[in-house]
């Protein structure tokens, strides 16, 4: 169970490096605009288009590691009161309702990206990019954050009960 939970981790932390590499890309396409702006007067004309796409891109494929390291938010006025164990069973609980969520948004994500593919469907803009590339972000991220949860639940579970 231990190297399961380490090869998800590592999964969660590769999907942090992907986000970071979606903010350089953010960063390099504005100092590109502003270069071309200032110094040639013209434009890239794809600048704010691939920004939004990348954009998209890292909060996405980061999702899983914020879970790992503890990172979303999380409303504590009930749990505040409850005991070692009970505070347990309320993330595994929790952690089940997210997972089932996370699951049924998956399914759904990978069927959107499908479906772009399948009808060849592009951004109305002049890149004119095939649709289905950007989206593909969405069940990528979703997945590693699904399977984030999934590992939340197993060390949750596998946890020596405590009494309080």
């Amino acid at each position: 169970m231990r190297a399961f939970i380490r090869l998800i981790e590592g999964l969660s932390t590769g999907g942090a490096f992907l986000s970071a590499a979606g903010m350089l890309f953010i960063v390099a396409l504005v100092v590109l605009e502003i270069f071309l702006r200032a110094v040639l007067n013209t434009s890239s004309l794809v600048s704010s288009e691939y920004g939004g796409y990348a954009l998209v891109f890292l909060i996405l494929t980061g999702l899983a590691y914020t879970m790992k390291e503890d990172g979303l938010i999380r409303i504590n006025l009930l749990t505040s009161h409850f005991s070692a164990n009970g505070k347990r069973i309320a993330d595994i609980i929790s952690g089940l309702l997210g997972a089932a969520i996370t699951a049924f948004a998956l399914k759904y994500a990978v069927s959107m990206v499908y479906e772009t593919w399948d009808l060849e469907m592009t951004a109305d803009t002049i890149a004119e990019t095939p649709l289905w590339i950007p989206q593909l972000a969405i069940p990528v991220g979703l997945a590693l954050l699904l399977i984030q949860i999934i590992a939340f639940i197993a060390r949750r579970a596998t946890e020596e009960p405590t009494d309080d």
